[in-house]
């Protein structure tokens, strides 16, 4: 057994390090290959480069009990929570990190704004209800506009918007 331990363990110490057990050269990129990559790259200005998203998704421990409690409205992108806002206050995960919002403006079916230092949050429901019982009968495909960081513009997002009773 240690036999036919030993030629298979070789052969993928071989293939991890670099190497490959057929004998073919492995894909190394020579000294002039990778100085051109690196002359492209800082020839970049800022413009090419785009920043990662602002707002990320909510983490299960991101949303306190608090923020559980109904009446609450939430955001959502692509299925994943983003955005939780209720009479307890409003949570998004922003830069990276858990962002306790103050409510700022009128929250409800349509939208809401919300703030702290250096993040400004703006929901807008995109399209109207047919009637008054059908504002918290879905979510509603929504826009959120992330700004207040004078050094990146404001980010924009669709979603979807929903108030729970």
């Amino acid at each position: 057994m240690v036999r036919t331990l030993f030629p298979c363990a070789a052969a993928l110490l071989l293939v991890a390090c670099g190497g490959r057990e057929d004998g073919a050269e492995p894909r190394a990129n020579s000294q002039a290959e990778l100085e051109n990559r690196l002359d492209k790259l800082a020839d970049r200005t800022s413009e090419d480069i785009e920043p990662p998203d602002r707002l990320g998704d909510l983490l299960q421990s991101d949303v306190g009990p608090e923020l559980r409690a109904r009446p609450a409205c939430r955001l959502s992108r692509n299925g994943r929570l983003i955005l939780v806002v209720n009479d307890a206050g409003a949570v998004a995960r922003i830069d990276g990190r858990r962002v306790p919002l103050a409510v700022s403006g009128p929250v409800g079916p349509t939208g809401a704004f919300l703030s702290a230092p250096g993040v400004t949050v703006s929901v807008g429901r995109i399209e109207p209800p047919v009637g008054a019982a059908d504002e918290h009968a879905r979510p509603w495909p929504a826009r959120v506009t992330i700004g207040g960081d004078r050094e990146r513009p404001l980010e924009k997002h669709e979603a979807s918007w929903i108030c729970l009773r």
